[in-house]
This record gives C-alpha cells, structure tokens and sequence, in this order.
C-alpha cells in the first residue's frame, strides 16, 4: 500500500465517522416521535408526520455523503448556489426549533456554482450544526444562514471559539464536545472545496461567522 491509499483510507474513516456522527441526531428524533406516537394515538399522525420530516433529513445525508464519496468531476454540475443553502435549511430549522434557537434564512443574489449541489448543502450542514452544539441551552440564541453574491455566511451569537481551539481549526478529531467527532469543519471544508469554495473563519468572538466564499 502506497502513501496515497494510505492517507485515502485515513480520509474514508474519518468521513465514516462523521456520517455515524450526523445521522445519530435525526435517528434519536425519530425514536422520539414514535414513542409519542405511541403513548398519544390522538396525536399519532401529527407525531408520525414529524418523524416522516426526519427520514426526510436521513435521505438528504446519505445523499449527500454518497455524492462526496465520487471521483471529483465524476458528477459535477452547475447549480444556484442559494437551492443547497434551503436545503441544509429544511435540515437544521427542525432542531433549532427543538432547541430554542433563533433560525433565519436569507437567500439574496445567487450565482452558479460547479460542483456537487449535495457537497455543498453537507457542508452547510456541518457548519450549522456546530453552531446550534455551541448556542444551544444559551438565552436569545440564534443562527442565520445568508446567501450574498459570490458568498454563503453561516453566523451564530454564542461564545465564540477559544484561542486554542481556533489555532487549531480543522486539525482532524479536534471537539470540544463529549460525544463530538471532531471532523465536522475538516469536512464541510472538504466539500466547500469540491464546489471551488473556500471555507474562512471570518469572526472567531464573540460568536462565530463562517464565510463561503467563491475563487
């Protein structure tokens, strides 16, 4: 085995740990919806209906996992960069509601994009994920996702990043959290750049603002 199967079998583990990662919460709300189904048959369908918006969620993953795991070009074409962003949103407004958190979404002036439309909503994801870990559980928190031309800004009022963990961005395994990965900025990174996006931490406190940018 060569130095490139090497570090390409390092990058497949490390992106199967993220989806085991991503897929856990959607999974652990659907359980949730079928028990209350269950005990409240009164309000069976408007729980089932909920659950059905999660498989929704699981769907958009593995889609989107899959589409990463290609040959880049393989299936590359031009896209709105705005669809993926309301895709991620339909991903990530159902667990900023269960959490408090303010969600808002603004699509202004798109432009196309090369690439995989389904990388760029993951990467989307990852980011808006971590920020709803970080600001959950904290009073007036929000997110907001913004489409500007030739830029995607995902931005949250929390904290912010410490020094130390800034340093060392997107050091694979790096997580401030027990039951983190450590893989999801090393990823949404990954798949920005499928799509010739960089991914730049703009503002580390307070809050954060991650900047898609295009060239």
């Amino acid at each position: 085995m060569n130095q490139d199967d090497t570090w390409r079998l390092a990058e497949l583990g490390q992106r199967a740990a993220e989806l085991v990662h991503q897929l856990r919460q959607p999974l652990f709300t659907i359980r949730g919806f079928v028990q209350l189904a269950e005990k409240d048959p009164a309000a069976a369908a408007e729980h089932l209906s909920a659950a059905r918006a999660q498989l929704d969620v699981l769907e958009s993953l593995v889609n989107g996992w899959a589409e990463l795991s290609r040959a880049p070009g393989a299936t590359d074409v031009f896209f709105d960069a705005r669809a993926p962003v309301e895709g991620a949103a339909v991903v990530l407004r159902h667990r900023a509601q269960s959490l408090g958190v303010h969600f808002d979404v603004a699509s202004g002036r798109g432009w196309l994009v090369r690439g995989s439309p389904q990388a760029l909503q993951q990467a989307v994801v990852n980011l808006g994920q971590n920020a709803l870990d970080a600001i959950r559980g904290r009073d007036a928190a929000s997110l907001t996702i913004r489409v500007e031309e030739e830029l995607i800004v995902v931005e949250d009022n929390g904290p912010g990043l410490a020094p130390e963990v800034e340093a060392r961005l997107f050091q694979p395994f790096l997580t401030t959290r027990a039951e983190g990965t450590g893989l999801g900025l090393s990823v949404a990174r990954a798949m920005a750049a499928r799509c010739g996006l960089s991914l730049e931490l703009e503002r580390a406190r307070p809050g954060v603002r991650w900047v898609l940018r295009a060239g």
